[in-house]
């Protein structure tokens, strides 16, 4: 069974009335844990206090938070935990937080996925569902999702282990969980995330990473003739790492270097 905190006491239940089920009023994180210690954990708390403040989620219990994540990462080989903090149990009736809410933290642990998704033969494709877009979101990892719900259903029906989503503008802007990097004769070039999508924290490990090795990645707008013109992809995200794409929206990419360059950079950090 998963194991779950919900304000630092094991239960499975939250209030029926909690804004985080009721209007998505909230945040999350998914933090992979190696050797029973969280990775990257500076960084996904650096982003979750930014998605706070933006949403003005009062919100200060992070030492109680950061206890929870490394009880429940250790002495584990390998694990996922997830972090959800919504604003907590609705004290009146409307989208309007009243202002006195008490906010909800739950953590929760889960086994590292069974299957190796590190194959050459890692398949993405183009989705059909666009990302609305919207500035004041940009970035945030908020718990509205539904977007990359419909987009991961169709990923499933077709055989696909990622699908790429454009913006509402038609701009690309990242994959359905995670971001997108494609390398170019210039290095690597990555969309910018001012518009909509999630900036990932393994989006933030690579863009150090490559700095530090001296590889040059542009952040920019990504128009949708990449996808043809790119002679190497990668995706980014905690779980996958640095996945190289051995077939991009219809065909084989001819090369892996940077990713692999990339890889066993991060790797040996052991963050």
């Amino acid at each position: 069974m998963i194991a779950v905190l919900v304000d630092g006491k094991p239960t499975h239940s939250v209030a029926c009335t909690d804004r985080g089920l009721q209007y998505g009023d909230g945040l999350f994180e998914t933090i992979s844990c190696r050797e029973g210690r969280p990775r990257w954990l500076p960084l996904h708390f650096e982003r979750l206090r930014s998605g706070l403040a933006r949403l003005r989620l009062p919100f200060g219990a992070f030492d109680a938070l950061q206890a929870e994540i490394v009880s429940l990462a250790a002495q584990q080989p390998r694990c996922l935990v997830k972090v959800i903090v919504t604003r907590g149990a609705a004290t009146r009736r409307g989208y309007a937080p009243a202002g006195d809410e008490q906010p909800t933290r739950i953590v929760s642990r889960h086994e590292w996925p069974a299957t190796n998704a590190c194959t050459a033969e890692f398949r993405v494709g183009l989705s059909e569902v666009r990302l609305g877009v919207n500035p004041m979101l940009a970035g945030l990892k908020h718990l509205n999702r539904l977007e990359q719900v419909l987009a991961q259903q169709a990923c499933a029906e077709t055989g696909l282990q990622e699908v790429l989503m454009l913006s509402a503008t038609g701009q690309l802007i990242s994959g359905s969980m995670s971001n997108v990097f494609f390398a170019d004769d210039k290095g690597l070039v990555t969309p910018e995330l001012r518009e909509c999508g999630v900036a990932g924290v393994m989006r933030r490990v690579v863009l150090q990473s490559a700095a530090a090795a001296g590889i040059v990645v542009r952040v920019v707008p990504v128009e949708l003739s990449v996808l043809s013109d790119a002679r190497e992809a990668f995706i980014t995200n905690v779980r996958l790492g640095v996945q190289s794409v051995g077939w991009l929206d219809g065909r084989a990419m001819p090369s892996d270097d940077y990713a692999q360059r990339l890889r066993r950079q991060i790797d040996a950090a052991r963050s």
